[in-house]
């Protein structure tokens, strides 16, 4: 196993997710309350393809089919409430091919479950449309403490009173898709209210989707109900996806991806029956009873890792924050900051030369944060107990946070200061080398675009 995924596994296993951890009161194992469970392991413990100890497992509770691929901390990767089940008839476990997927095939051979593990890990699922009241046993307290990067428009349980606190900027960042089914759950009545610009720019975007109600036709007919909506969080480094009728009623649940990268390619959305997600190479496709996922695993980040290059023109890692001190909104996903110029300086009070730097960044952050600049100051995660009082005593007002360990490694940062310089791309521009800043003609390239990036 590479130090890379040993580190990983080090994460996971101190981070807090589905049912266990800080964050968190710790829920019931429902196979405690379960008329059947089986569960089958994925591989050995030497397989690169899955930890020790993980395993799909099976079990029925109030006469439905659950299915959920557990990792060694007996966390879940998915989970999956199926269909009707009969615990005298339960379903079998299947290995398939050359133990590289496994498979949960319902008693009546129609409703079944597939993961893939090998390789590019896959779901693919059938299930039955159940009642929204048959999830109330599916554990929602991912979202305590997640960080929710769709916004509003991305849910489907959007009403008509909460329009109005929807920014314009929201409207114009969502996929057209998504609006489109906004405008039809709701009708394009409840839109009406906006401000001029605001409904100016949705009609822009999704003309048919108020066709009838310009034209005068159709004003009386009751809202469009989506059967189906899609939202995510992102928590403990991991991004959740949840799929069911609305925001508190689940059938399945997805902790697709480690969000070890800023992802350079996003977008979701809702129709009538289904919805879709997806996430650089992650995708979620779901559509009347059917699920097909791809996600990412411990041994496929070990292949990127590997071939991954600090260099101009990368993507950079994400961040992980321990906590805030002077907070900006969104600052532990640094694609949030797309359009902008962001410097990442890692610092620390017990380095004269990290507190000589931040005093200069805290200048450079008041001097240009109107033009697009933001720096995030990323204290060590070593020696930080007099942080606050240290921030307080000086006034520095530049976004500041305690490292929760994880940021600093991922750049190869042990000795303090550092600095890492993104451009409006959200793309690695420059490093330092012996702890030096990015020098005023390197800033001023970026933020003005104008000549050949300096080396100086």
């Amino acid at each position: 196993m590479s130090s890379f995924r040993s580190m990983k596994y080090q994460i996971l296993a101190a981070a807090a997710l589905l049912i266990s951890g800080p964050y968190i009161t710790a829920a019931a194992d429902p196979t405690d309350q379960a008329q059947w469970s089986e569960s089958v392991p994925l591989g050995d413990d030497d397989s690169p393809f899955a930890g020790p100890g993980e395993r799909i497992e099976a079990y029925i509770v109030d006469g439905l089919l659950h299915v959920r691929r557990l990792d060694q901390n007996d966390s879940p990767h998915w989970h999956l409430i199926l269909a009707e089940a009969d615990p005298n008839q339960p379903p079998t476990l299947e290995r398939l091919g050359a133990n590289t997927a496994i498979e949960v095939r319902h008693a009546n051979g129609m409703h079944f479950v597939r993961d893939t593990f090998q390789g590019f890990p896959s779901l693919a699922a059938h299930r039955q449309q159940l009642a929204p009241e048959a999830f109330a046993s599916l554990d929602t307290t991912v979202r305590q403490n997640g960080i929710d990067p769709s916004g509003y428009a991305y849910r489907v349980g959007v009403t008509p009173d909460k329009l109005q606190e929807i920014p314009l900027e929201t409207f114009a960042s969502v996929d057209s898709t998504t609006l489109a089914g906004m405008v039809q759950q709701l009708g394009p009545e409840a839109f009406a209210s906006l401000d001029t610009a605001t409904l100016a720019l949705l009609k822009k975007r999704v003309p048919e989707a108020f066709a009838s109600f310009d034209s005068g036709i159709g004003q009386s007919s009751p809202p469009r109900v989506l059967q189906r909506g899609i939202f995510k969080w992102e928590k403990d480094g991991q991004l959740w996806v949840a799929l069911g009728p609305n925001r508190d009623h689940w059938d399945t649940l997805i902790r697709l991806t480690p969000t070890l990268f800023v992802p350079e390619k996003t977008w979701m959305g809702a129709f009538a029956d289904g919805a879709f997600l997806t996430w650089d190479n992650t995708h979620v496709w779901d559509s009347s009873g059917m699920l097909i996922a791809s996600y990412a695993s411990p041994f496929m980040l070990d292949l990127r890792q590997q071939h991954y290059k600090l260099v101009r023109g990368a993507i950079p890692f994400n961040i992980e924050v321990q906590r805030w001190i002077n907070p900006i909104e969104q600052g532990d996903r640094l694609s949030s900051f797309k359009g902008k110029v962001v410097v990442l300086h890692f610092w620390a009070t017990w380095s004269p030369e990290s507190v000589e730097q931040l005093a200069h960044y805290d200048e450079l952050y008041k001097e240009h944060k109107d033009e697009g600049l933001v720096v995030i100051a990323i204290h060590s995660s070593e020696g930080a107990d007099d942080v606050d009082a240290f921030i307080a005593e000086r006034g520095y007002t530049l976004p500041i946070a305690v490292d929760a360990g994880a940021s600093a490694q991922r750049y190869g940062i042990w000795n303090f200061p550092q600095s890492v310089l993104l451009d409006r791309d959200c793309r690695i521009a420059w490093l330092s080398k012996d702890g030096e800043a990015p020098s005023q003609t390197q800033l001023n390239y970026l933020l003005d675009d104008t000549d050949k990036f300096p080396t100086h």
